[in-house]
């Protein structure tokens, strides 16, 4: 008797695992691409902003996301161009999905550029800190097709 229900268990458990069910997911598409750089679109008004971490062995890909709520797509690219015009002294800090992104402008030789810094949490762990390459505007432009 015990060998009969322990079968049935059995069969009961390894039926119920063995459901296959199909999740829908959002179409997306790549609205901008450089190298190692891309901004994709999510549905009707999401984006995620993917890039290569420098700082990673194998140079993984980390992404941050964020709504189009507002028009916050061109207000990011509004700010980020302007960044490249003033330089600030300070990185600019927003925050996107959970995470502390850093906007990091820098001045060489003339030439401008952005470096994406990304940590999570509150941004007090040295450790986790994503880095991107340095970024022209040139990059931005293209990105954003603009």
């Amino acid at each position: 008797m015990r060998k009969l229900f322990l079968g049935l268990v059995l069969l009961a458990s390894v039926s119920a695992s063995a459901q296959i069910e199909l999740v829908e997911t959002e179409q997306s598409e790549v609205v901008g691409k450089i190298s190692y750089v891309y901004l994709e679109k999510v549905g009707e008004n999401e984006y995620n902003f993917f890039y290569k971490n420098i700082n990673a062995l194998g140079h993984e890909y980390v992404n941050f996301s964020f709504k189009n709520l507002n028009n916050d797509i061109d207000k990011l690219y509004q700010i980020l161009m302007k960044g490249f015009v003033d330089v600030p002294r300070d990185p600019l800090k927003m925050k996107a999905n959970g995470e502390i992104v850093w906007l990091k402008f820098t001045r060489e030789d003339g030439e401008a550029f952005l470096q994406i810094q990304q940590t999570e949490g509150d941004g007090s762990s040295e450790n986790a800190v994503k880095v991107s390459r340095l970024l022209t505007e040139a990059d931005i432009t293209k990105l954003f097709k603009k």
